[in-house]
């Protein structure tokens, strides 16, 4: 499958944070009682946090970041990832990896993420082979965000296991480099909810991920 990664690269640049939020609190608030409350959460925050922060975000020189798209009716949203920090993070907590066959996470590699001659690329090992799996970022599906080249050598030389560490829907909320990255995640989780009258990843009736931000 060709990759759509330098669409979506040009395509977030026009993207309209302050549409997309209006857009999803405008469902929630017809949706339900607790649509009204959440809606009315994330209108607070879009007002008084939100309005004025700049987007895209500029990454860093001297950082290593990855940015991953998501498409929305909206438009394609850019979330950028801290991935420095991730690793920080995997030494303080002392994660452990996963063993898993090159051939099992080979669909996680975006192609447009990788070069395919072995001979060109600048091995850059700082930090481990990462994979995202997100029913909100990635349609519950692992996803690469660093590492993609380890992982395709693996597999290029019919290794047996490879070493990545996975994280799955909140683990990974400290690795979001801006705030918009990280209020769009919870955003999206909300109106999860709302929409489909769940309560992912929440531990009370009437609890909402808008209370989470800060």
């Amino acid at each position: 499958m060709a990759s759509k990664i330098e669409l979506y690269e040009k395509s977030s640049q026009e993207f309209k944070p302050f549409k997309h939020f209006t857009s999803r609190i405008q469902v929630m608030k017809k949706e339900s009682n607790y649509g009204g409350e959440v809606a009315s959460k994330w209108t607070d925050i879009l007002n008084q946090f939100l309005a004025n922060k700049t987007y895209p975000v500029v990454h860093p020189i001297g950082k290593e970041t990855f940015s991953l798209y998501a498409v929305f009716p909206t438009g394609i949203f850019e979330y950028a990832l801290d991935i420095d920090k991730a690793t920080t993070l995997i030494k303080e907590k002392n994660i452990k990896p996963i063993k898993v066959s090159p051939s099992n996470i080979i669909e996680a590699v975006d192609q447009g993420n990788i070069n395919k001659d072995l001979n060109r690329i600048k091995p850059n090992h700082k930090n481990p082979v990462m994979v995202l799996q997100s029913c909100y970022l990635t349609n519950n599906k692992p996803y690469c965000i660093n590492g993609n080249h380890r992982i395709f050598e693996a597999y290029q030389n019919k290794d047996k296991q490879i070493e990545i560490y996975v994280f799955k829907d909140l683990d990974f909320v400290p690795f979001f480099y801006d705030v918009l990255s990280k209020a769009t995640y919870f955003l999206e989780i909300d109106y999860y909810n709302v929409v489909k009258d769940k309560r992912y990843l929440l531990h009370g009736e009437n609890s909402m991920f808008a209370n989470e931000f800060e």
